[in-house]
């Protein structure tokens, strides 16, 4: 692929449902030499494929908040946008998620789409940081893809499974990332790719190709999840 440049004078689109926080996020997009419009409202019967249809051509990049149903009907969460917006297939559309819910429960919702969000910028903290997380969308998107980022094969064990909850997760252990501590990983993609039922998943293993040198575990995404072979008996006992 070759490299994507956002050129002083680019357009950004901030898509905001508060109009005030929108207009916040502008400020360091306009300093830095970009043109930056907002949007604020949405069209409740537009998926996220639609909505971003309607940007296709019009920008250069978008910046987005997660949470986006604060003040009318959307059918999609900010994560879920960025993710295809940067996993466009013919042009992708370098994209950054802001949220004020990265250390919450709604951290759930972003881990869902997180393979496609290089970078998320915490809403609290308003700084240049939007800059440098775009900079660092557009390096990967262009082929040049951190240490932090780059995926490889690992053991997973299921701990548990939690299906009451806004985002259905599972309780595992990532080997190849720290052994000694559990995460939260999506359920859907797990059912889905093993065919079992989440009340059998508890005690299986899996493989997943996993960014293993993510420093934390909202950072962590998993794709190509498969049921691992059975692993020899005692081979994690001292």
């Amino acid at each position: 692929m070759s490299a994507l440049i956002l050129e002083e004078g680019a357009s950004v689109v901030v898509v905001d449902d508060d109009p005030l926080d929108a207009r916040t996020w502008t400020h360091p997009l306009v300093d830095a030499g970009f043109h930056a419009e907002t949007i604020t409202e949405f069209d409740p019967t537009l998926d996220a494929d639609a909505f971003l249809a309607q940007l296709s051509g019009r920008y250069d990049a978008l910046v987005c908040d997660h949470i986006l149903s604060g003040r009318g009907a959307v059918r999609f969460t900010g994560a879920e946008l960025v993710s295809k917006a940067n996993r466009l297939t013919r042009s992708p559309l370098p994209a950054v998620l802001i949220s004020s819910h990265v250390q919450t429960d709604q951290t759930g919702s972003i881990r869902r789409w997180r393979e496609g969000i290089p970078a998320v910028v915490d809403k609290s903290e308003l700084s240049d940081s939007v800059i440098d997380a775009l900079s660092y969308t557009i390096d990967e998107l262009s082929g040049k893809v951190s240490r932090e980022r780059r995926a490889f094969t690992t053991p997973i064990e299921v701990l548990d499974v939690v299906t009451e909850s806004e985002v259905p997760a599972a309780k595992v252990i990532v080997v190849g990332w720290r052994i000694a501590t559990s995460v939260w990983m999506p359920l859907q993609p797990i059912v889905a790719a093993t065919g079992l039922s989440a009340e059998n998943l508890p005690g299986r293993w899996l493989e997943a190709d996993v960014n293993c040198h993510a420093k934390e575990a909202s950072e962590l995404f998993y794709r190509n999840i498969v049921l691992a072979p059975d692993l020899p008996e005692g081979w994690l006992e001292e």
